[in-house]
């Protein structure tokens, strides 16, 4: 029987295996309805003036709608992006033309935990974009 007060002291030790699609799901069911959901793209409004398009799950009766890790990723980077946009967050850096590519230099403070020195560019408009580090 289920209790609301756990004995700590005594808990069992469980084990358990997580599936390889497990935070990419191929189906889902509702918790509040326990229907199998239907597959849904969305277009989510992160702000104003930014849209994110997603896959995920509707349940037909409920409407409620829930995302996969992956998807929910996307999210998570969009709102990251509206922060920065937002709140100004920014550093002025000059650029430096080589005859081929423009570099610029990033402070080592900011990659002191980063391992491997690559940087992924993601454009987010004209003369915009972002850089994070990997």
């Amino acid at each position: 029987m289920k209790s609301d007060n756990p004995d700590w002291e005594n808990l069992e030790e469980v084990s358990f295996e997580i599936e390889k699609e497990a935070f990419s799901p191929k189906s889902m069911t509702c918790s509040d309805c326990k229907r199998k959901m239907s597959r849904s793209a969305m277009e989510v409004q992160i702000d104003s003036n930014i849209f994110v398009k997603v896959n995920g799950f509707e349940c037909a009766k409920c409407h409620k709608k829930y995302l996969g890790l992956e998807e929910s990723k996307k999210m998570d980077r969009a709102m990251v992006l509206n922060r920065i946009i937002n709140d100004s967050i920014s550093m002025k850096r000059k650029l430096s033309f080589d005859g081929d590519n423009y570099t610029f230099r990033v402070p080592k403070e900011l990659t002191q935990n980063v391992e491997k020195k690559k940087i992924e560019i993601i454009p987010i408009g004209p003369n915009r974009f972002c850089a994070t580090m990997q």
